[in-house]
Formats: structure tokens, sequence, C-alpha cells
């Protein structure tokens, strides 16, 4: 059978690479060619870049998002798969092992296939026919190598299912009813096993309630802002997903660890009541039955706290904003969105659950003994070193670089804080076990590690993650809203406009209409090649030659112009810049809720280009490798602040203010003014004041501008002409709400996360801790002493996480006003406003920790 097997593996893989190598594999612009004619051709026009640049327009690749770009360099991994089955099929012949070759030969083939619809040049019927055969060489291997075996199982199988079912027959026979003293057991079971229905209902309500401020929260922003386009501009959405990505995770693993929990402890009264006679059958209903009300009983209690509490937020929040009128909210909507979402979380950790229990028989009474966890022996100390660099590495990635503050540095400290735990723990039981003395010492601190290891370190590493999240990310992020500037100080201006040269006329007239004050300053539009921090979404809207999109928008200004606007914002400010040449100054126009910007966030994989930005003044123009540095210079970030200088127009992404020398800015306004014919770009920044009862009518006038000078947001269309303070102030309000809801949301289920995690692990290990205990009240250790034993043993799953946690929250939480450029004032107030917060929290979680402490001391000795 080996041999077939072989035999069938190696044609396969001959087959596999003559449809890689002379099959038509991809298809361009309606022609078909072979991978290396393909390659021939864009040799013979210079390159992939200049083909495509013949090939392809811009302007659809821009639209489409589509580029033969990427499919051209992806192109290797056909390649390599069909030498890799190349080699794999001589060794077959030649009867060799190729296992190492066989999994590398899947992985390049499930890797390719998840680039392939990226850039579906590709799909065509070689590309599938490869597909199937690869899949037919895993199949047919297994079914040569595993038919007869398979055959004689499914005999075997038959007969045994004959047989059960005769059994089954013959047990299922039931002449009449359970009897009265049956049902009085069954219900004083359920009674005795109420904590564990209630641990149940709790936690998922409360995930419930919280998912219902969330989306209620959303749907509060977008009733008082219905414009999608003003909404994703301000970020809600942003912040939506990623508190919804970080509150989903934890209440399915909440749900995960709680049924999970559930289904352990209610495995013996399962078989007590099979033991009673219950058919299986039934025993299955009671099952599905108290499943089903446990969740229906979660959802219904979730909704009713979500439905009592979110009102009491949106009143507080209107009540702020001086909103005497009630906004209506969709309330049916929010609860069924939060129904179904709550449903899905829950089908998934039951899905979870039932893979984790699949060879399980939950109705049976035999109990499995707990198996012995070794603790890791193999690379420990390489582990160490790298679990330290991972730390460094995501604790600087986060505070500085093109990743700054974002979760995945957060992720990458988390892993090494993984390594390092199960390393130092590989290295540091053996190391109390050398001497007897130290290891009779800590004995009852070692054990639980020495036999348990991998479940110790799981529940030590869930905590310390949790901790690390609320206090070194959500609780500063919260900290920065709460003093965040109000709508007033962020927006000084009612109406800001970007004009061009002949809309000077229009202003004129105007200001003589109306009772306005108006100034009027030199600008022109700055560039840059990337206005977001770079993602998976980049790389794919990447275009031919390296362009990225979505490209920045700023506004530059000379160094006069910049003291007048200063001037206007903080006249007690008389500091100068005394720049030079390309040394720019940069104004991050936002508050301290925003996280910290790079005025460029382009970043190359191929070149070490430094945090220079990268700036073109006029409009945005197309560039590749060869042109981007011509089209787009360098230039050196002097000073930088953040200052609401115009108004906070897209949350420090963009519409910064950007400083240059006056002499440098007078060569950019000439350069620009020779290109207006070919491309118009605004070059006055206009700022208005005018009165209330005239404030409509100048809205009115300014649509009229807006829609002359529509070209300005072909690129962009959230990069508006003109930008009033009654539109920009709402959503940023909104925006500061929906961001103190949701973090404040996201730290009250890690806290609550950590008390669940927490009450779970002990009370899996109760049976042993009573044992344990009713082991040293017999050789006569008095009450005190077996409490601070369990003491010790919980506070290394309650204090150390906290402790370890507080420690690195210590670096994040005092960096931050740097990163986002707190004034002193702010500063103040920043740290006064983290240390309450801080203060609050750990008060909270060491009240919850001490009564489930208490809790567990009178089940365990008594």
């Amino acid at each position: 059978m080996k041999k077939t097997a072989d035999y069938f593996g190696a044609a396969i893989g001959f087959i596999i690479s003559c449809l890689i190598l002379f099959g038509r594999w991809i298809h361009f612009q309606g022609a078909g060619y072979t991978i290396f004619g393909f390659g021939y051709k864009v040799h013979k026009y210079g390159g992939i870049i200049s083909f495509s640049k013949v090939f392809e327009s811009v302007e659809t690749v821009a639209a489409t998002g589509r580029s033969i770009v990427p499919a051209y360099f992806f192109l290797f991994l056909p390649i390599l798969l069909a030498v890799v089955l190349i080699v794999r099929s001589v060794l077959l012949i030649k009867g060799k092992k190729v296992s190492v070759l066989t999994n590398f030969a899947y992985w390049i083939g499930l890797f390719y296939l998840m680039t392939v619809f990226l850039a579906p040049y590709c799909i065509s019927v070689p590309f599938f026919a490869s597909l199937f055969l690869m899949l037919a060489d895993y199949i047919g291997t297994r079914l040569i190598l595993e038919g007869a075996e398979m055959s004689r199982q499914a005999r075997e199988l038959k007969q045994r299912e004959r047989e059960a079912k005769l059994d089954k027959i013959r047990r299922m026979h039931f002449p009449g009813r359970y009897s009265k003293d049956f049902y009085e057991v069954v219900f004083a079971n359920f009674r005795s096993n109420l904590r564990g229905y209630l641990l149940f209902i709790v936690a998922a309500s409360v995930s419930v309630a919280l998912f219902y401020v969330l989306f209620g929260a959303l749907a509060l922003s977008y009733m008082m802002n219905p414009d999608l386009n003003l909404m994703m501009t301000s970020g809600i959405f942003k912040i939506f997903s990623e508190v919804l990505n970080i509150v989903v995770f934890l209440s399915v693993m909440l749900l995960v660890l709680i049924i999970s929990n559930y289904i352990k402890t209610r495995m013996k009264n399962y078989g007590i009541f099979l033991g009673l006679g219950i058919r299986k059958k039934t025993l299955w209903l009671v099952i599905a039955l108290e499943y089903l009300v446990c969740i229906l009983s979660s959802l219904a209690v979730g909704l009713l706290l979500g439905n009592l509490g979110f009102p009491v937020l949106k009143y507080l929040y209107l009540q702020s904003q001086g909103i005497r009128m009630d906004v209506p909210t969709a309330y049916q909507v929010v609860t069924l969105v939060t129904a179904i979402a709550f449903l899905l979380m829950t089908g998934l950790a039951t899905l979870i659950n039932y893979h984790l229990f699949e060879g399980v028989d939950i109705t049976s009474s035999a109990v499995n003994a707990a198996k012995k966890e070794g603790v890791p022996k193999n690379h420990l100390f390489l582990g160490l070193f790298y679990g330290l660099y991972c730390i460094y590495a995501g604790i600087r990635g986060f505070i500085y670089g093109h990743w700054m503050e974002g979760l995945s540095r957060v992720a990458i400290l988390l892993f090494g804080a993984l390594l390092i735990l199960y390393c130092g723990g590989g290295k540091l039981v053996p190391w109390f076990r050398k001497k007897k003395e130290r290891y009779f010492k800590h004995m009852f601190q070692v054990l639980p590690w020495k036999y348990r290891f991998k479940t110790n370190a799981k529940y030590l590493f869930l905590l310390f993650t949790i901790q690390t999240l609320a206090l070194s990310v959500y609780l500063p992020r919260l900290s920065s809203c709460l003093i965040s500037a109000h709508g007033e100080e962020l927006y000084p201006y009612d109406f800001v406009c970007m004009a061009h040269e002949e809309d000077s006329e229009f202003f004129q007239e105007m200001k003589k209409d109306y009772d306005i004050q108006m100034e009027t300053y030199p600008m022109v539009r700055i560039d840059t090649l990337l206005s977001e921090p770079f993602s998976f979404n980049t790389l794919i809207c990447s275009t031919n030659g390296g362009m990225f999109f979505p490209l920045g928008q700023q506004v530059g200004i000379s160094e006069t112009t910049y003291q007048k606007l200063k001037a206007e914002a903080a006249p007690k400010d008389k500091s100068t810049l005394h720049l030079k040449g390309k040394e720019i100054h940069v104004v991050f126009q936002q508050d301290s809720s925003q996280r910290a910007r790079l005025l460029d966030w382009y970043v190359s994989p191929m070149e070490h280009l430094g945090y220079d930005p990268h700036l073109r003044a006029g409009r945005i123009c197309y560039y590749d490798l060869l042109t981007r540095d011509t089209l787009y210079p360098a230039y050196q970030i002097k000073s930088q602040e953040k200052r609401i200088l115009t108004g906070m127009f897209h949350n420090g992404d963009q519409e910064n203010i950007v400083v240059f020398s006056d002499e440098h800015f007078d060569d950019l306004l000439k350069s620009v003014e020779g290109r207006l014919d070919k491309e118009p770009s605004p070059t006055q920044l206009v700022t208005l004041h005018t009165t209330k009862e005239e404030y409509q009518e100048i809205s009115d006038k300014l649509t009229i501008f807006s829609r002359k000078n529509a070209s300005d947001s072909a690129w962009d269309a959230t990069i508006l002409p003109y930008y009033a303070k009654q539109v920009q102030k709402p959503l940023a309000e909104g925006e500061r709400f929906f961001k103190e809801i949701a973090f404040s949301a996201t730290i009250f289920i890690m806290l609550l996360s950590s008390l669940f995690i927490f009450y779970l692990k002990f009370s899996l290990d109760i049976d042993d801790l009573r044992r344990r205990n009713g082991l040293l009240e017999a050789i006569g250790m008095g009450r005190k002493g077996r409490e601070r034993i369990i003491r010790s043993e919980m506070a290394m799953h309650s204090l150390w996480p906290l402790l370890f946690a507080a420690a690195i929250s210590v670096i994040f939480f005092t960096v931050l006003p740097a990163m986002r450029l707190f004034s002193r004032v702010e500063m103040q107030y920043y740290y006064i406003t983290q240390l309450i917060l801080l203060l609050v929290y750990i008060q909270v979680y060491h009240l919850g920790i001490h009564f489930l402490e208490k809790h567990f001391i009178k089940v365990i000795c008594t």
C-alpha cells in the first residue's frame, strides 16, 4: 500500500508541476500567459513597474484596488511549489521519507491561495486544477494507506452499532412514569447547584448589558450626526471596531470558561441522575433545557440592565451638551442587534466547548483523574532571552515609531511575557527542588506548578493579559478622554475655509453684506504619502510603484502666519521658531483624547526612511519609487506641538498645520501658483467669526463656495473646502462621549473578567484544596496556618499579575503625555486623573478578590 501511495503522490506532484510551469496561469487583459511567458513579457518592458504603467491606468487601480504588481511579486510561490513537488516526486519514487517536503508544499499552497484573491489575475483553470489535485493528493494518499484499515473499522463499527441498538431497545424499555421521589431528588439537585447557574447568568448578562451600551452609544452618535462620511471621519467607527473586538474576545473567553466549568461541575450530578434510573434521552433533554434557560435568562437580564443604564448615560450626556430636547434612539434595533451578537457569541463558545469535550461523555458519572502536566525543559534560556526582547520591542514600538499606540505592539509584549512565564517557570520549579530546605519551605507554592504547570500558567497569563490591557492601554486612554478640551476650545472660529485666488471677490462681497470678522492668510495645500498607520488594508490598496492610500492633506503656512494665528490662540506665548531651509514645525490640531500621530505614516519594507516626512506643496499627484523623492522631498521636523489654531477637523490625521520658514514658504507658494492652471489648489486660509443670527445665511453662502471648489475633495471626500463649527463640534463631542463609554465598558469587563477567571480557577481546584486542608488539619496544623497557605497560593493568581501589570503600566501611562504632546497643565490633570482611576480600579479589584478569598477559605476549611 505504501508503494502505491508513493507512486500516486509522485504522479500528482508531476502533474501539478506541469500545470504550474506550462499552463496558462495568468490572465491579464483578455490574454492568458504561462508564468515564464508573462515574466519574459514583463522583462521586455523593463520590469513590472514599467509594465504596469503601460497596461494599467492609475485611476482604475485606485478605484478598484487591484493591480498586477502584487500578483507578479507572489508568482515566486507557485514556482517554489513546483520545484518542491518535483523534488518530492523523485524522492517518493525512490522510496524516501518526504513528510517535511509534503507539509512544506501544503503550507506554500495555502499561503498562495490566500494571496491569489487579493489580485485575481491568477484565478484560472490550471490554478483550480492544481488546487483540486492538491486536495486529491492529501485525501487519496490517506485513502490508499488507510483504506483497508478503514474498511475493517467500518465493519466493526456497524457490528457495535447493531449490538448497541439492540441493547438500547432493551434498556430504554420504560413501563411507566417516574416516581414523585425521583422528581424531588432532581429538583433538590438543581437547587443545590443554583450558584453555578447564577455564575453563568451574571457573567453572561453583564456582557449583554455592555454590548447594549456600546451599540446604544453608536446609535446615539449616528442619530446626532446622520452623515456617514462625517461619522467615519470622526473616528467613532475605528474606536468601536477596536473596542468591540476586545469585548467580544473577553466575552467569548468568559463564556467558554464558564460553560466548561458548568459542564465539569455538573458531570457528577448527571451520573447521579443515571443512577436513579433516568433515561439518557430524558437526561439530554434536561441538559438542553438547563442550558437554554441559562442563556435566555442571561439575555433577558442583560437587556433589562442595558435598557435601564443606557438612558441614564444618554440623559447625562445630553445635559452636559446643553441639549434639552430628547434625541430619538432606535432601542428596538439596538436590542435586536445586541441579542443577535450575544447568541452568536454563545454559539461560538458552545462550539468551542463541544470540541473540548468531544471525547467525553458528560452524562457519565466517571470523572477522569487529572493527568500530570509536565514542566517545560527544552530551549529555556533561548525562550527567556527572546521573551525579554519581545517585551522590549513591544514597549519601544508602542511608544515610538510607525506603530505607536498600536495594540499589535502590546500583543508582542504579551507574547514575550508568555515566553518568560513558561521558560522562567520551567527554570524555577527545578531550582526549588534542588535543595530540600528550599523545597520544603515553599512546597505548597511549588507543588501546584509541579503537577499542573500548563493549567496554572494558562490562568496566570490570562490574568496578566487582562490586567496589562486594562492598566497600560485603556485606563490611560480613559484618563486622556476625561481631561480633553470641550467643543468651544476645539473650534475657535465659526468657519474655516481653504480658498482659491479667484475666491477673493466672493469673500469680500460676503464681508460687505454680513457682520463678520474675517482674516485671510496665505497657505499651500501640503500632501503627505500616507495619512494613517500602515495596515493590511493599506497594502492591498497599493498601486503600481508602491503608492499607498489614503494620502494625507495638511495646511502649510509661513512662520509669520503661524505667529499671527498663535497670537489669537495663546496671546501669552511669545516663543519663536527660527526655521531654516527644509526645517518644519508641525502643529497637530487634536485634543488629548486622540492617539499620538506622525505627520507622515509612510513606511517602506524595502528601505529605511526614518521618520522624516515626505511632503509636496499643491495638489496630490501620482508617484512611484523612482519619482517619489523628487515629487515628495523629505523635510526635517525641528519641533512639534499639539495646539488648536484653526480647529480639529480630522482628529489629527489631516488638516494639521505645517509651518515653514518665510523664505521657503514663499518658494513653495510661487511653485504652486505656477501650476494652478493644471493643478488647481487652495492658496488662502480664511477664518470667519459671525453672529448667531447670520450663521445659517453664511453657511448657505459657503455651500455655494463648496460646490464651486468640489474638485478639492476629489482625492478624499472628507477633505472639504470649508469646515463649520456647528457641524464639527457635535462630532467631536459625540466621539468623546463614545470613547468614554467604550473605554469604561472595556475596563469594567476586564475587571469582571479577572475576578471571574480567578473564581473559575479555584472553583475547579476546590476538591484538591479540601483534601490538602484535611491532610494538614490531620497532622495538627492550626486553622490560621492553613488559611495562610491558601492565601499565599491565591496571591500567586490575584496579586502577582496585578503587580507585574502595574509595573509595566507605569512605563505606558508615564510616556503617553509626551507621545501625545500634552501641555504642562494637561499633564498635571492627566496624572491626577490617572492616579484616581488607578486607585479606584485597584480598590474595586481588591474588594472583589477579598470576598472571593473569604468565600473559598470558608468552603475549604469547613
